[in-house]
């Protein structure tokens, strides 16, 4: 990771802080060498309080760094959520995008641990073995080959532990990402008596992962286990060489113990890196995998503000493909303001692709969409959402209040325009029948909605904002005559305010209203059909409603052609 400013803090306070490590190594030297020999009472209680002071702020740079690296930690989550969030909701793959938010997860708590701020330790066992060198070279030699052993551990674990933790983390993954979609469909899995099933599948994938966690973590506890005692034996090991080497007249009987204690806080680094050593490479993993998802999906420039649309739309030869296949093949028309467009089609034609592509929803593979002679490509995300509404096939309405809702998660939103967004789409009077009225939650212990009223809440999210475009994914699939009636009505009215339409309708109702019917087969426009509404109301004005009926029917016929 990038050295930033709080990781030279941590720097700084690593280094006060191993050098105040010194303070017992140091005070135990003095008592041995000094207060004991001479027996000087007020030698022993000044070095003490020496050490104890030495202590307290030893203390305190503890406390520093892992208030550092907490906010280090936070940092790295500021400086990439709102890239990541971004990137990851314009990703389709929503399995790859979780697992990238867990690798997101577990390198911001990997920051703020013991064991990140543990590796800023082990550069000073080096420090600490030329201090033991100093003392005796035989100490410094016996303390080298302990740290060699131990060095070698952790490579050793590394070797052995690393596949398998891939493992652990691929099958971990699967896991997760299966329980989430099942659970995703409750509902269908009671339906369908399914859960035996599932849980059962669930279970050998949830198996697999334990059991590859579990062979990774004996190959690590067994290596960390053979670490400890080892260390523990050099200690021991080198008390005994340095009182072989006092009796020798080499060394005096205060070095012994200060070079045990020194070449504790010599070997403890290493200790520790080969004990957090699971840890630290998931969590150089996870950093790797985002910081390679942002390189390749990160943020691109902002384009610049476009004038407000009039509503003009043009589709020139659209294509998209997924895999080989594809979903809309050369696809082009133009609707001016206000302007209706019908899209009939047998299912799979691309009707809904079509609806996701105007709607900016994904970009065509080939081709443009273009809003006011302005590509879709350069219109800001934000500025394209406030003047285009869209309500999709597959209906989600978000964890919120109904106001919020209906105001697309607006941090303050405007209370009159919801209102006035509501009451348009016919919505008011039931959201007031709630016990909470707009302030009523979706999720949780919540109120349900049937989905005629979800439906009509999310076309009064989409007209919230009062767009100059409005996309329609079957919105009157699971509506009933009224609520049909109405929702013409509606569009009758936007329509009279220059509002662009296009609708996707099984139901030829709607398409009646149509400047413009489309019909879609295999991703080509097979048919279009022009309806001249303003003739329809200049005979049935005249009372010739035979002519005006006539005139309907070829929409009529063309949506019948079609399959819908």
């Amino acid at each position: 990771m990038q050295l930033t400013h709080l990781n030279r803090s941590l720097i700084i306070f690593s280094v006060l802080s191993n050098f105040l490590m010194l303070a017992a190594p140091l005070h135990m030297m003095q008592v041995y060498n000094r207060v004991l020999v001479s027996g000087s009472q007020s030698t022993l209680f000044y070095i003490t309080l020496i050490a104890i002071a030495a202590f307290a702020l030893f203390g305190a740079c503890e406390t520093i760094r892992s208030r550092i690296a907490q906010r280090q930690s936070a940092r790295y989550v500021v400086e990439r959520a709102e890239t990541l969030f971004s990137a990851c909701s314009d990703t389709p793959d929503k399995t790859r995008t979780n697992e990238i938010l867990r690798h997101f997860n577990t390198t911001k708590q990997f920051l703020a641990s013991k064991s990140h701020i543990g590796l800023y330790d082990l550069p000073f066992a080096p420090l600490f073995l030329l201090l033991l060198f100093a003392v005796h070279y035989q100490i410094g030699l016996l303390t080298l080959v302990g740290a060699g052993i131990l060095v070698a551990l952790a490579l050793t674990n590394k070797s052995l532990s690393e596949e398998e933790q891939s493992r652990s983390s691929e099958a971990n993954s699967n896991a997760i990402s299966f329980a989430s979609t099942i659970l995703s469909r409750g509902e269908d899995i009671k339906s369908m008596g399914l859960m035996p099933t599932l849980v059962e599948r669930w279970g050998g994938m949830t198996q697999k992962a334990l059991n590859a966690q579990e062979n990774a973590t004996r190959t690590t506890a067994r290596i960390h286990g053979i670490s400890r005692a080892t260390r523990q034996i050099l200690q021991i090991l080198i008390m005994a060489w340095g009182a072989f080497l006092v009796l020798g007249g080499d060394l005096s009987g205060g070095l012994i113990f200060a070079a045990s204690m020194i070449s504790g806080r010599a070997l403890q680094p290493i200790e520790q890196v080969i004990g957090g050593w699971e840890s630290i490479v998931r969590a150089g993993k996870a950093s790797r995998e985002v910081e390679d998802f942002l390189e390749h999906h990160g943020q691109p420039v902002l384009p610049i503000q476009q004038p407000e649309p009039t509503g003009r739309l043009s589709v020139e030869n659209v294509s998209v493909y997924a895999g080989e296949a594809k979903l809309l093949d050369d696809l082009s028309f133009t609707l001016q303001s206000g302007e209706f467009l019908g899209v009939v089609g047998p299912s799979g034609a691309g009707k809904s692709t079509l609806a996701r592509v105007l709607a900016g929803a994904i970009h065509p593979t080939e081709g443009r969409v273009m809003l006011d002679g302005c590509d879709r490509r350069n219109w800001p995300e934000n500025q394209w959402g406030q003047y285009v509404g869209y309500v999709g096939q597959d209906l989600q309405l978000f964890p919120v209040t109904i106001a919020e809702n209906i105001a697309r998660m607006a941090i303050e939103p405007d209370e009159t325009r919801v209102v006035e967004a509501a009451q348009a789409t016919g919505v008011h009077e039931l959201i007031n029948s709630f016990p909470d009225g707009y302030m009523s939650q979706i999720s949780g212990s919540g109120i349900r909605l049937s989905g005629g009223q979800v439906q009509r809440i999310a076309l009064a999210r989409a007209i919230y904002t009062k767009p100059a475009l409005l996309i329609l994914d079957e919105a009157n699939a699971h509506l009933d005559l009224a609520g049909e009636e109405r929702l013409v009505s509606i569009l009758q009215t936007l329509k009279t305010q220059g509002v662009t339409i296009v609708s996707i309708s099984q139901r030829g109702h709607l398409n009646q209203l149509a400047d413009k019917v489309i019909s879609l087969k295999e991703g080509r426009c097979t048919a279009m059909h022009l309806n001249r509404p303003t003739d329809l109301q200049s005979q049935a004005s005249r009372g010739d409603r035979r002519d005006a009926k006539a005139a309907t029917l070829p929409a009529q016929s063309l949506a019948k052609a079609a399959g819908t």
